[in-house]
């Protein structure tokens, strides 16, 4: 079995950086005003969801560091 903590340490590196690419995405439409687009409310939406999800994968990853 791979050493945990590395596994771990890759992760969460994976995770920042998408983390960053969802953060850009958002970053996008709001400096285009398109979220004020009903089109595109639905997308800023799935983003926020994203990066939540994203974000809460960081800390479990990091909590199971911790504890590993």
């Amino acid at each position: 079995m791979p050493d945990e903590d590395a596994v771990l340490n890759e992760l969460m590196g994976d995770l920042g950086e998408a983390s960053k690419s969802i953060r850009a995405s958002r970053r996008l439409l709001l400096e285009h005003a398109m979220t004020d687009d009903p089109r595109y409310l639905r997308l800023a939406a799935r983003l926020s969801e994203a990066l939540d999800a994203t974000e809460t994968a960081f800390r479990e990853a990091r909590r199971q560091r911790g504890i590993g």
